[in-house]
């Protein structure tokens, strides 16, 4: 007895899930349902897969190089590792973008300054600064194994981390 109830439990639950989905007529050829997945995301809740193809020029825009002081066309180029987009302030120094597929902010290393966590909208980053050389770096998390650093070189001994946090600040929402 239980078994039958069980079995026409199971007949009903199939025709009422077999009516809800098929909303009437339709033509074309039948085909099995699509599983769908759950992927997990990395820690700053973003895909890393096309960080690798992602453009570092591509995440400033002209008018954002221009409230920076930047002028004329930014240059791109491979440096180790990293692919980065470089631009200049005439008379002030520049600023530019890294994409680093393959490192991440584990991998941030001082140089002699000092190096500092802070949150970039609500990315981990963070800052090294203070070697004396005018330069305010900022590495923003993409996943454990991947980042993109911004980067503002002023005068020496010119604090430039305001340029980088608000470069930081224009990128952040534009990674992966």
């Amino acid at each position: 007895m239980t078994s039958r109830i069980a079995m026409i439990t199971l007949a009903v639950g199939a025709a009422v899930t077999l009516s809800a989905c098929s909303g009437g007529p339709s033509t074309g050829t039948p085909r099995p349902a699509t599983e769908t997945t759950t992927t997990t995301s990395t820690s700053a809740g973003k895909d890393t897969t096309s960080l690798a193809e992602t453009d570092p020029c591509s995440l400033l825009t002209s008018s954002e190089a221009s409230e920076l002081g930047a002028s004329g066309t930014p240059k791109r180029e491979k440096v180790g590792t990293a692919d980065v987009c470089k631009w200049r302030k005439p008379g002030e120094g520049n600023f530019d973008v890294s994409v680093r597929a393959n490192l991440g902010l584990a991998e941030v290393k001082p140089d002699g300054g000092q190096i500092a966590d802070l949150t970039v909208g609500s990315r981990k980053a963070k800052k090294v600064s203070g070697d004396g050389s005018g330069v305010c770096i900022i590495a923003l998390d993409v996943s454990s194994s991947s980042r993109v650093d911004v980067s503002a070189l002023g005068r020496p001994n010119e604090d430039s981390c305001p340029v980088a946090l608000k470069l930081a600040e224009l990128v952040d929402p534009k990674l992966p």
